[in-house]
């Protein structure tokens, strides 16, 4: 990354990186996470598509969300968990940016977040599109926290496409108001224009700030637009040291168990029985 490209970043409070993953590492990506939908859709006796690209994945998610919503939520919620993008979360094509803007050690704030649009798959009750919001409001951590944004096919300014409002970052955290979402950012405190809609290909993302406000673009076409959000703090970032590592997110397991009278000894003794193969030592 040049000089120019860290001032830009610094002035503007984000980045488009160009060509800067692996369609490979995307591949990877969108196949554990097809193989998390493509559960739900054998648990519905689903007809689901062979490929594994975003068109066969979106057919695969509207079969699941058409079937049972529960079910496509859950499967949204597991794939966030899956091993190749946590994988790609800690690449060194995610790490270099990072350390160019000034982060000398990133850490990861929270686990890698999807977002899938698509009118066909909005939850009921749920927020669909995302508003203009400030990710530092959930993060709450180093001043020089930053965020990298990665779609995984090109999106241009009709597609749902990130919207960003260029230097907003250098307005600190702004009021909110009520929202499905969480925390969208007052609409008295935003200009009536000035947001820019970003055109990215495969493999591009976009690095910002966790001040700049951003939001989804309204306009969509056939196919879902499938992105992950990684987002990461700076352990030497001095008021961050000074505040104690502050971390609003909450791990803590629910210890009842969510399917009653589940596992029995029968269920275990067919896992781990002698009848199954074991590998050659």
């Amino acid at each position: 990354m040049s000089a120019v490209d860290v001032e830009r970043y610094r002035r503007d409070g984000y980045l488009v990186l160009k060509r800067q993953f692996a369609v490979e590492a995307l591949d990877a990506c969108l196949e554990d996470i097809y193989a998390v939908f493509n559960g739900m859709a054998r648990r519905w006796r689903l007809t689901a598509p062979e490929a594994r690209d975003l068109p066969s994945l979106t057919a695969v998610m509207t079969a699941v969300f058409d079937r049972d919503v529960a079910s496509f939520m859950a499967a949204g919620k597991l794939a966030q968990h899956t091993i190749a993008l946590h994988r790609l979360g800690c690449d060194e094509a995610m790490l270099a940016p990072l350390r160019a803007v000034g982060l000398q050690a990133p850490v990861i704030a929270t686990r890698p977040v999807i977002f899938i649009i698509h009118d066909a798959l909005k939850v009921p009750g749920g927020y669909h599109k995302s508003p203009p919001h400030q990710d530092w409001r959930s993060m709450q951590g180093s001043l020089d926290s930053a965020v990298v944004w990665i779609p995984f096919a090109d999106v241009a300014p009709g597609g749902h496409a990130l919207e960003v409002l260029p230097g907003s970052h250098m307005r600190g955290l702004l009021p909110t108001e009520e929202d499905a979402f969480g925390h969208r950012v007052d609409d008295a405190a935003l200009p009536t224009s000035g947001f820019v809609a970003l055109e990215l290909e495969r493999g591009d993302a976009v690095l910002f700030s966790s001040f700049l406000v951003h939001r989804t673009g309204q306009a969509g076409g056939q196919t879902a637009r499938l992105a992950a959000s990684y987002r990461y703090n700076n352990v030497l970032e001095p008021t961050f040291v000074e505040r104690g590592y502050p971390n609003p997110y909450i791990y803590r397991p629910d210890l009842t168990v969510l399917t009653p009278g589940f596992p029995e000894p029968e269920r275990l003794a067919a896992v781990f029985g002698p009848h199954q193969k074991v590998a050659a030592e």
